[in-house]
């Protein structure tokens, strides 16, 4: 008989537990192996390595974040952004550690993250997309010019 892949299992269990935790973030990174999950209206996600068993290695905690929507994951540096309803986290994946913090615009509810071909994030407020400029404490428009003026 063959034997699955334990992260084929816990995936497959995940998914069967999905609409009893409808609202929340499940995402699986394959090239790391990576499964993450927050709870539905949790601030909280938690990084769980399933390449040999099932290893949690770290929680992803900010704590002005509210409700996580959306995840993802840069595999080459293994850093993992989390959009929730007050604006975007950059977290080293191993430890949790918070790398940077932009807030939403004032007057602007983000409700999707969307990473293009090379890997640049984009966190969009129905049509509108905002992006994490470096040195910058709050999300800018897509293509917006900055000052630091």
């Amino acid at each position: 008989m063959r034997r699955l892949p334990l992260f084929v299992i816990v995936f497959a269990t995940l998914l069967a537990a999905a609409p009893t935790r409808a609202g929340g973030v499940e995402a699986y990174c394959p090239s790391l192996k990576w499964v993450l999950l927050a709870p539905p209206g949790g601030s909280a996600v938690q990084v769980i390595d399933v390449s040999r068993g099932v290893t949690p290695l770290a929680t992803l905690r900010s704590r002005p974040r509210g409700a996580v929507l959306a995840v993802h994951v840069q595999a080459a540096s293994r850093r993992v952004w989390v959009l929730a309803d007050n604006g975007l986290d950059a977290h080293d994946g191993f430890s949790g550690r918070v790398l940077g913090h932009w807030a939403a615009p004032e007057g602007v509810r983000l409700d999707r993250l969307e990473a293009d071909a090379v890997g640049r994030l984009t966190a969009w407020s129905g049509a509108r997309p905002f992006e994490a400029v470096h040195g910058a404490a709050v999300l800018v428009p897509a293509g917006a010019r900055v000052s630091w003026r």
